[in-house]
């Protein structure tokens, strides 16, 4: 060949290998024998389209300006009937599914979630988990202490194939099978990862929690889990810590407010102690281990709501400070205490509030009411 190859087609260096099929196939249609072209032109149109387009080649051509040496496999252009003289790379049909495939930054986090008591949210606590995980092998390149290109493909990876497809011939690319794609072959496996190409380690993710942490608080440790080929860095450990289900304080005490530094819990009380007042005892406070004893005043209500400042949680980033404890008053009436305060009771309190409750002088007052429970 006397002309460019790039001259032969029409197209420049700077031209896609897109950008040189579509040239070729233009003129393809008009300069085809079948057409009335010439043979000889036309086997040349068909040699630079396989050298053009297939980039191993035309690196090689654009260096040296030869292909002599260069071994490629082609077809007749006037076998079978209407030739199909283009190049199909299976790696393109099936998105580099073969040995193409990019890697991506960083795998999806791996999380775990670790359960906490009340305590332990109140008094802070700091723990080890002990990971495995796997390094790449510093000592070889994924598994070999050797390698050597492979013979077979050339050190492509890509082997060619002539398909015969009814009236079109077509050439075909796809995986090596003597090096699976890879274009290397091992030699010597390393002794240090027995071939593997990745190599054990253990670990420890020491976790601190701070007294006053919140729940579904995450810890994030920066990519410590296992390497892996596919990815360029391994990925991060997230732990989240959460309420402990199985703590039964979780079950008397609640926590509130808007950052969640209060403690919340109801008391039980008796229909006399909620008339008179009394002294109880509040039993799994994080911050007493012998009971919180508080007084409650006389005539507390059901639902009522007190507030006892500073026994909450610890507030974080302020330390000595503490939410606040908030008692819900629960009224519980015995039948015994019923009995009395419908007899005794009235007759005490009668004085007291008599100007105070509704009367009526109807003689068609309904007195038929019963309790239910």
């Amino acid at each position: 060949m006397s002309s460019s190859l790039y001259d032969i087609l029409g197209v420049t260096r700077s031209n896609s290998c897109n950008d040189i099929k579509k040239a070729y196939f233009k003129l393809a249609r008009t300069h085809h024998p079948d057409k009335g072209g010439d043979p000889e032109k036309f086997k040349e149109m068909v040699r630079a389209s396989e050298v053009l387009t297939d980039e191993r080649k035309r690196r090689i051509y654009d260096e040296t300006g030869s292909i002599d040496g260069e071994h490629v496999e082609s077809f007749n252009p006037f076998q079978g009937g209407i030739p199909f003289p283009f190049e199909i790379n299976i790696n393109d049909l099936f998105g580099n599914m073969f040995n193409q495939v990019k890697k991506g930054k960083k795998p999806a986090p791996t999380i775990q979630t670790i359960n906490i008591s009340l305590e332990q949210f109140y008094l802070g606590y700091n723990f080890d988990i002990h990971i495995n995980r796997q390094n790449f092998c510093k000592m070889c390149d994924h598994g070999a202490k050797s390698k050597e290109s492979c013979k077979p493909c050339n050190g492509r990876g890509i082997m060619s194939k002539i398909i015969q497809m009814g009236p079109m011939t077509m050439q075909t690319s796809g995986p090596c099978s003597e090096c699976q794609g890879k274009g290397e072959k091992i030699t010597e496996i390393c002794n240090t990862c027995s071939g593997t190409g990745f190599l054990q380690e253990k670990r420890a993710l020491s976790v601190k929690i701070s007294p006053g942490t919140h729940p579904q608080e995450t810890y994030v440790f920066s990519e410590v889990c296992s390497d892996h080929p596919s990815y360029e860095r391994p990925g991060d450990a997230h732990i989240i810590i959460v309420e402990d289900p199985n703590d039964s304080n979780f079950k008397y005490f609640k926590r509130v407010g808007d950052k969640l530094e209060n403690l919340e819990t109801t008391v039980s009380i008796s229909l006399s102690e909620s008339l008179i007042g009394c002294v109880v005892q509040i039993d799994g406070h994080p911050g007493y281990d012998e009971g919180l004893f508080i007084k409650i005043p006389t005539g507390s209500f059901h639902n009522n709501k007190y507030c006892l400042s500073g026994f909450g949680m610890p507030i974080p980033g302020n330390i000595g400070k503490y939410g606040d404890l908030i008692v819900v008053i629960n009224v519980t009436i015995t039948p015994s205490e019923r009995s009395l305060f419908s007899t005794k009771g009235r007759e005490l309190l009668l004085p007291l509030f008599e100007d105070k409750i509704r009367k009526c002088e109807s003689e068609s007052i309904q007195n038929d009411l019963y309790l239910i429970h």
